[in-house]
Formats: C-alpha cells, structure tokens, sequence
C-alpha cells in the first residue's frame, strides 16, 4: 500500500492507494488543505464530494502519534453503507475522468456522484457493443445517463421491466471504462466496444478526441435514430 501524506492545519493527513496515484492524491489533498481554511474537516460528520467519489475522515492513533486517514465509500461491495481506507478505486476513476476532460476539453465538466443514478438497459449489462448518453436530469440524484445497446431495434420502446436505476458506482462491475465519460456534458454520446470507448460525441455531432471517423458516423446514426424514436413517442401520446 502506497501512502501520500499532507501537514494540514499542524494535523498529519494520509491517503492510501494500491497504485502509484500521486497526482489524483496530491490534488485531493490540496483540496482538503484548501477547505480547511473555510470550515473545520476534522470534524466527525465531515464529507467530501469530489468529482465522482465522496470521502471521510477517520482520526488513527499509534502510539503518542495521531493522524487522519482519509477514507471513501467503498465502491466494491456497498458504498451507501461501507468505507474503506484504500482509496485507489476512487483516485483511479479521478485520473480517468480528468484524461477525458483534457482529452475532449471540456471547460464545464459535469460532474455524476457515485451514488447518481444512471438507466440501463438489462440487455445491455453483458453486452460487447453498447453506448451512453446523456440527457438533463430529471431530479436530484439522477445522473441524466442512459446506457444502451448500440443498434438496438427497440429503441425507445423499452418496458420498464426492462430498464433499471442503478447508481453511477454499478458500472465498475461491469464497464469500468464507461466511468471516465461521467463529467462529460448534456448530450454527449460515448461509444463501447467491451471495455473499450471506441467513440465520444458532443451535443453537437463534434467527434471528440476518442473517435474515428466511422465510429463517428455510427455514432450519429444512433442519435438520431434514439430523437427519432422519441419524438414518435411524443406524437402518440
């Protein structure tokens, strides 16, 4: 276990990873350094939502010394109800997510929390080609995403019984990858192929950084196929 450590308001803070995250830590840390000069984050009931993750922290003692360690929800298993002291899977989709925002410069990201609900269609849980894409939330606590199955001929005449709420922190079980597009902006369509984000594409129809140019026309394709559909919808009802 790797430990990234900070002198914050004379009190020693440590972050534990799995990985050599120094970056996605150091830029945690500097934060928690920046809030201390606001409110107290020493106090029991203090968390932090930052970018997808949420994190504690958690007073040690050994020996005459005294520390904090920094926690997060524990992603893995049940973050609505564990904490963990191994912050890796958090730092890790914080790197991936600042790799999309730089790589698709996105001067507003967006962000999704880990317990933000995203759509998804059953079918598409286990399969090789799928897609997500982002409308406006429709209340708190929903992320906007829909996760899809890329040429799906019932598209937008799904039963309910064959679509579930999930939280955003679900996709590690089953698309890890799919996490790095979570900041992303209203109206972005991103593209999978197993683990793979093989096409990401703005509001606009504007290729991002990820995509080639057939993996575009796919891409659009599926849009306009998905408004169309919807505005059938509209009609009948």
């Amino acid at each position: 276990m790797i430990t990234f450590e900070a002198e914050i308001n004379n009190k020693k803070v440590k972050v534990y990873s799995n990985a050599p995250l120094k970056n996605a830590a150091t830029a945690l840390l500097r934060t928690l350094n920046q809030l201390s000069q606001q409110t107290n984050i020493f106090n029991p009931n203090f968390a932090l939502n930052y970018g997808w993750a949420r994190y504690y922290l958690s007073k040690r003692t050994e020996g005459n010394n005294s520390f904090y360690v920094v926690q997060t929800a524990d992603y893995q298993n049940d973050p609505s109800k564990l904490r963990t002291d191994d912050c890796t899977s958090a730092l890790i989709v914080q790197n991936m997510q600042v790799d999309t925002n730089m790589k698709a410069k996105v001067e507003k990201p967006e962000p999704t929390l880990y317990s933000d609900t995203i759509l998804v269609l059953k079918e598409a849980i286990g399969a090789k080609d799928v897609y997500m894409n982002r409308s406006e939330p429709s209340k708190n606590g929903d992320s906007g995403w829909y996760f899809g199955l890329l040429n799906d001929e019932n598209e937008g005449n799904h039963s309910t019984e064959e679509l579930v709420n999930m939280p955003s922190s679900e996709l590690m079980k089953f698309r890890g990858e799919a996490l790095r597009v979570l900041q992303m902006p209203v109206g972005t369509l991103a593209v999978f192929h197993e683990n793979t984000m093989t096409a990401l594409v703005d509001k606009d129809d504007n290729p991002l950084e990820f995509t080639t140019a057939d993996d575009r026309k796919r891409a659009i394709a599926q849009k306009q196929a998905a408004q169309a559909a919807q505005a059938e919808n509209g009609k009948e009802e």
